[in-house]
């Protein structure tokens, strides 16, 4: 997998709790998908190695992935 850019995606909160990182959409040269923030995953393992070589995942500004989905 060859990534080109990948974002953090916040969770949905409905009060005053701060949101956190939850998962990671990952944009490579094939395809779009979500990767859940989880160190057993080979797929966050392979974004935590592009990362280790000077990549970083942008703060996509607290959106969500519902939200992100439809527009």
């Amino acid at each position: 997998m060859k990534i080109i850019s990948a974002y953090y995606v916040k969770n949905e909160t409905y009060d005053d709790t701060p949101s956190e990182n939850v998962s990671i959409i990952v944009t490579t040269d094939t395809e779009v998908f979500g990767v859940p923030i989880n160190t057993e995953n080979k797929d966050y393992q392979e974004i935590l190695e592009w990362v280790a070589k000077g990549n970083t995942i942008t703060d996509n500004g607290g959106a969500n992935w519902a939200i992100l989905e439809h527009n």
